[in-house]
């Protein structure tokens, strides 16, 4: 599979941007079914758990999906989700044999995950699949995904990371994350602070009526703990999103209340996100928050969880990447006087 060799290779290299070319890898009406059939999330952090349980929300509902997620843990085939099952080798060489035919017709060399991307989009179209489902990159405006157009629109939240690409403010970050879409027709806002900041700043922006914007949190269940459960906002953002996508189809489709059915689906989360990977003699949770919102939400998460009157004694093993604001991620774990606090060298 010598494509999909490539394909890896790409991951050793800095990422190209070729934002301009990428529309030309489909035709107009793959261009326009993309628009109609996918789903944009967008936010500084909770993407891929929001994009993952809406996912499963939909797949439970009978639609078939693709899933499009970054970065992956352990193998590049998590990113792309076929019906809830991995891309396959075979499929992933046969996708990035188009990858370099286009390549070579347009005298250009596509970044890794501007490749693994269209991949995925092709995918969806040559399945005749129901809906795609892209969690963006770093960004919105100028992001890989953003050649979806897609018609619905789904944000996070927003906190201050990649201010050297994004801007330096909320409103400037906001400003470029939601405008990931020239076409929205759909916009869930998954964040009360940014709500209640920029509600109308938002549906400015983007052209929409009132009967366009969607909250995708609930009040009452935020306002019940002392510490925001990040999973569980993120759940019901990936909820509501899934109420306006399945509006808009055939009405059969249309998600009502029915909380015993949708327990065990809204309640899932993906790995790496307080991922508890042992409960007992030790327990043992997995976390990839990579900026300050992340790592506070993360503790918030976990104090909520276990703290009750006091804090067991935790070994907290970490690791940085030398691009992010480490400083302001430290400043936050070293106040919490129950880590043991363990740093990883990368050797």
């Amino acid at each position: 599979m010598d494509s999909l060799h490539y394909l890896i290779q790409k991951s050793l290299s800095n990422s190209n941007k070729n934002l301009d070319k990428l529309p030309k890898f489909f035709s107009q009406d793959e261009l326009n079914k993309l628009s109609q059939k996918s789903v944009s999330i967008v936010g500084t952090n909770g993407k891929t758990t929001t994009a993952t349980v809406l996912n499963n929300i939909l797949s439970s509902k009978g639609l078939s999906t693709v899933l499009f997620t970054s970065p992956h843990l352990v193998s590049l085939n998590e990113r792309i989700q076929v019906n809830k099952e991995m891309i396959k080798d075979v499929e992933l060489d046969m996708g990035m044999q188009m990858i370099e035919l286009f390549e070579k017709e347009n005298n250009i060399v596509l970044g890794y995950f501007e490749s693994i991307f269209l991949i995925a989009a092709k995918f969806f179209l040559d399945e005749d699949l129901d809906i795609f489902i892209a969690e963006a990159g770093i960004g919105g405006r100028l992001d890989t995904t953003s050649i979806l157009d897609s018609r619905t629109v789904c944000l996070t939240n927003i906190g201050l990371d990649h201010t050297e690409l994004l801007g330096t403010t909320i409103k400037e970050i906001l400003i470029e994350k939601i405008h990931v879409s020239k076409k929205v027709n759909n916009f869930i806002n998954g964040s009360e602070v940014i709500n209640n900041e920029y509600k109308f700043l938002i549906k400015e922006s983007l052209h929409i009526e009132d009967e366009q914007y969607f909250l995708g949190f609930q009040k009452e269940e935020l306002m019940n703990s002392v510490n925001i459960n990040y999973l569980k906002s993120n759940q019901e953002t990936a909820k509501k999103t899934a109420e306006v996508i399945l509006k808009y189809l055939e009405p059969k489709h249309y998600l009502k209340n029915d909380n015993n059915h949708l327990n065990n689906i809204h309640n899932t989360v993906p790995d790496g996100r307080f991922q508890i990977i042992q409960e007992s003699p030790i327990l043992k949770i997995l976390d990839g928050a990579h900026n300050p919102a992340g790592v506070e939400a993360f503790f918030n998460l976990l104090e909520d969880r276990y703290g009750g009157d006091k804090m067991m004694n935790f070994d907290c093993y970490i690791g940085f990447n030398k691009s992010k604001d480490f400083a302001a991620m430290l400043s936050i774990i070293w106040l919490k006087d129950y880590l043991n606090i363990k740093v990883i060298e990368d050797n």
